[in-house]
């Protein structure tokens, strides 16, 4: 069995992302965020970015007006699985103020709960609630 490298929890959190890549212009788009950590984000988009790529980011946090802006380094990008599905990229945050990153972990963490509580529920409790 292949050991377990991550060093924080994954969150599922999908939220859009605007990116940039910092030294190509051309190089930008949206993507939809897949999981979050403290020190990272997944995200899918159409283009595939290079390993080492320095991003700007800009994360909308659903039902938060206020956007978070950060950038971070691309680790690794590959084809999504499925067909035509785009890529899959893991990027590293570099600079996230201390409060966006609480921001953006709160919203994933409370997600993340939410589903698992619905997921355990059982569905005669929560109709005996209504």
């Amino acid at each position: 069995m292949e050991k377990e490298r991550r060093k924080f929890k994954r969150f599922d959190a999908y939220m859009s992302v605007k990116f940039e890549a910092s030294d190509m212009p051309e190089v930008k788009g949206i993507s939809l965020s897949r999981d979050l950590s403290r020190e990272g984000i997944k995200m899918n988009s159409g283009s595939h970015l290079k390993q080492g790529t320095v991003v700007d980011m800009e994360i909308t946090i659903p039902d938060d007006p206020k956007p978070v802006h950060t950038s971070g380094k691309v680790m690794w990008s590959k084809p999504a699985p499925g067909h035509n599905q785009g890529y899959d990229q893991g990027v590293r945050f570099l600079m996230m103020d201390p409060v966006d990153k609480f921001r953006i972990l709160d919203y994933a963490y409370n997600h993340w709960l939410e589903t698992k509580v619905n997921d355990l529920a059982d569905p005669e409790e929560i109709s005996e609630l209504g």
